[in-house]
């Protein structure tokens, strides 16, 4: 008990310890746009103009709404220390700018509404104030208030970008000087700031210069200080002189920056010790002094993580991005490399050391007279229209000669014997055409097998290889790819998570900005990202979650997965014949993934041990196969090759497989020998069937595929040979054990007991005299437990 009491205070305290840092993070926002809502209201061009605070409030109620209330209640205080007068000017301004933002039949852009509402501020004002027309000089710094406004509010969007973009977003030259613009404005802010001996604007700027030194280096430094510095003394009209002070500062302390913290602030002391010995005419005096000295303390104290991060902004290390580049190529080559490898092992262990025999079965051919029955003098009576039989005698020693009766084959070989006065001749001949027919078959199925691997193996090589060219050359991840989609189609999307990467199984998440009502969110989602997520990936998804968040700031995100449309339920029937106990067919169901499953039922030649040893066999090889990503039809003419190679035992065994993808709703059937496969829909039946031979049975093999387009509530029934009797007609038994299946469906029998009422039906009415397999598997769509109706197809 007391452990959970441990558990439960600890849990109690890290949430605590959450919620404060999250407090802190806000109000350290909050507070910063306060200050600087404060000092870019204080800040005064050319001693007249005053026109900085307003863009700040367009872009800040735009993109940064929680911030809002801060910037007002700063830009207000700044102002009024002004003079009240400024305050009220600030506050007419805001509101003209409010009527222009919120009239419907118009809406500016932010910069020309900025720009408007001070111009007609500042005249309704100065109209009051000189009651008429203001004075031209007057009306000039009103002209140069709405220029400044005007391009500030540009400065200030290119700067403060979306709140979720602020450090994703690339660090621009547009957005660093945009960003040094600001800075010198606010120092502006700051000039008559002082207490006692510390002055706020020497400051900042000289902490300004050391920061950007060390992290930034010689040109950074003195691009920055000259930059400020210029832009500061015109806003003054006065001390021009200390450009070249800030300049120099910020080349020596560049100069410096190899020898850390140390000598960037060394360095930074020198153009100040030597212009004030130079040039008295300079404000260099204690107050500077003691600013500059205070500003360096403030540098050894600051966090070095923070210089990092600033370091990382201005000067990326491309030597660390090259070396990841260079590690994930590496090991996403070797990954690539080793299952490519490791199916290359298991061709070479499945062809050569599985199988060393060299044994085939002769194709069921057309029987023609051979050289020796046209030289002899009773061809006619043998081939003749009253033949006595020859055609089909040697028909059946083909038959018998593709078994392994011996008692078959000398039957077949004495009723030749006594119909032909040259049977040994004959025979012999045969036997040649039989070798041949058994070499060409090997041959043939051998190029075909080396055909089909090789084809595999450029697949495999091809995708290496676009694998390559497309993420590893240029290092474009899959969040990026989607990146790019979203922005194509216009979504802002700031995050993108992709938490599964595997077929059947993704899982992304992706925050957006909250724009819309919880309905536009959906539909956003159907009809424009999941659209994108199938170009992208080749297979459907579905929105699985919503969730809105408040924190940092007001977002929503979406988790999407792998939308796996239709489910299945199945259910086998398994007999062997008579009384045995082992049964000659196998059958295997099994995921390949969530959205993808595999059927196998192969029947082994006979009803003993080594057929269900042969069947098992095959679908255990057909399943290896599989694994290793190898085409079905590849796989199933390998398999017939490597089979037929036996000349021990008979290794016959028929195969039906099927892949049903439960995303898309189609059924892919691959048949070797096997029944036909049925599929249910209501009063309609469908067949896909199949007349090739079994797996190792014909020297010319060949694999039948068909597609099928599924639809919900189908049922679809694949059954082995050993379910129809040779005893009674064929067609009949099919057309009885369909009706039995469409009687049930129809009354809503459970897939549980539909399969074993159906069979007992069945075999009152007919005998089931060999071994007999039934699959049956139930296609619906997957609906949740809340859903208030369920889809019909």
């Amino acid at each position: 008990m007391s452990n959970i009491q441990m558990l439960n205070e600890k849990s109690s305290w890290q949430e605590h310890f959450c919620r404060y840092s999250i407090k802190k993070v806000t109000l350290s926002i909050h507070l910063f746009f306060l200050l600087l809502a404060f000092f870019l209201s204080r800040a005064v061009m050319f001693e007249a103009a005053v026109p900085f605070l307003l863009p700040l409030w367009a872009i800040v109620r735009h993109r940064y709404e929680k911030e809002k209330w801060s910037v007002l209640i700063g830009g207000v205080i700044g102002a009024v220390s002004l003079s009240l007068g400024q305050g009220i000017i600030l506050l007419l301004q805001l509101g003209i700018y409010e009527l222009f933002i919120r009239f419907r039949y118009w809406k500016p852009p932010l910069a020309i509404a900025v720009a408007l509402s001070i111009f007609f501020g500042q005249f309704i004002w100065q109209g009051i104030s000189y009651i008429g027309i203001p004075p031209f000089i007057v009306q000039l710094y009103i002209y140069y208030e709405v220029i400044l406004a005007f391009f500030m509010t540009i400065f200030i969007k290119l700067f403060f970008v979306e709140p979720y973009r602020f450090w994703a977003t690339s660090w621009s030259y547009e957005r660093i000087g945009a960003g040094l613009v600001i800075l010198a404005v606010v120092l502006t802010g700051m000039q008559s700031i002082t207490i006692s001996y510390f002055a706020l604007f020497p400051f900042v700027l000289h902490l300004a210069i050391l920061v950007v030194a060390i992290t930034g280096g010689i040109p950074i430094a003195a691009s920055v200080a000259t930059i400020v510095g210029a832009l500061v003394g015109i806003s003054e009209l006065s001390f021009t002189g200390m450009i070249a002070v800030y300049a120099l500062t910020g080349v020596a302390s560049g100069l410096f920056s190899g020898a850390g913290r140390i000598g960037v602030v060394v360095g930074s002391l020198l153009p100040s010790v030597f212009f004030f010995f130079y040039d008295t005419t300079l404000p260099l005096d204690s107050v500077y002094f003691v600013s500059v000295l205070v500003s360096s303390i403030v540098f050894f104290l600051l966090p070095q993580n923070m210089l990092d991060l600033l370091e990382n902004i201005i000067r990326p290390k491309r030597d660390e991005v090259l070396l990841q580049r260079q590690e994930w190529l590496t090991e996403h080559t070797t990954e690539k490399l080793e299952t490519f490898q490791r199916f290359v092992l298991f061709m070479k262990e499945l062809v050569f050391d599985r199988f060393t025999s060299t044994e085939n079965i002769s194709e069921m051919r057309k029987i023609e007279p051979c050289a020796t029955c046209m030289s002899c003098f009773r061809f006619d009576r043998c081939w003749g229209e009253n033949h006595n039989g020859m055609n089909e005698s040697i028909h059946k020693w083909f038959v018998a000669k593709s078994g392994l009766s011996e008692s078959d084959q000398l039957f077949a070989e004495d009723r030749i014997r006594s119909k032909c006065v040259k049977s040994t001749k004959l025979l012999e001949e045969l036997d040649y055409q039989l070798y041949n027919d058994k070499m060409n078959g090997q041959f043939y199925h051998g190029k075909k097998m080396i055909a089909l691997q090789l084809r595999d193996l450029s697949n495999h090589l091809n995708k290496l290889m676009e694998d390559m060219k497309a993420e590893t050359l240029s290092f474009k991840t899959i969040e990026e790819e989607l990146s790019q989609e979203f922005k194509r189609t216009n979504i802002e999307c700031f995050q993108i998570d992709v938490l599964s990467n595997t077929v059947g199984e993704r899982v992304i998440v992706c925050s957006f900005v909250k724009k819309h009502s919880r309905d536009e969110q959906y539909l956003m989602c159907e009809r424009l990202i999941l659209p994108i997520l199938f170009e992208v990936f080749s297979e459907p998804f579905q929105v699985e979650r919503i969730t809105e968040h408040k924190s940092p700031f007001h977002h929503f995100q979406v988790r999407f997965r792998s939308a796996v449309r239709y489910k299945i339920e199945y259910d086998i029937y398994s007999k062997a014949k008579g009384s045995n106990l082992i049964s000659g067919d196998s059958h295997a169901i099994f995921h390949i993934h969530p959205g993808l499953v595999a059927v196998m039922l192969s029947d082994g030649m006979g009803q003993n041990r080594e057929a269900r040893r042969e069947s098992r066999r095959l679908v255990r090889l057909m399943r290896e196969c599989l694994s290793y990503n190898m085409n079905p039809e590849t796989a199933m003419h390998t398999l017939h090759y490597v089979l037929s190679l036996n000349r021990e035992v008979d290794m016959y065994a028929t195969i039906d497989f099927a892949l049903v993808d439960l995303q898309k709703g189609s059924l892919w059937s691959w048949k070797a020998g096997s029944m036909s496969t049925y599929i249910l829909r209501g009063e309609k039946l469908l067949k896909v069937e199949g007349s090739s031979a079994p797996v190792g049975f014909m020297p010319v093999f060949s694999v039948e595929t068909e597609k099928v387009n599924l639809l919900a509530n189908d049922y679809v029934v694949m059954v082995s040979d050993g379910l129809f009797s040779s005893q009674y007609d064929w067609d009949e038994q099919e057309q009885y054990f369909v009706e039995l299946l469409k009687s049930r469906i129809k009354v809503g029998m459970p897939i549980e007991a539909l399969i074993y009422d159906v069979m007992d039906a069945y075999q009152s009415e007919y005998e089931v005299e060999d071994d007999c397999t039934v699959i049956i598997l139930n296609v619906s769509h997957v609906v949740p437990e809340w859903a208030v109706f369920r889809p019909v197809s």
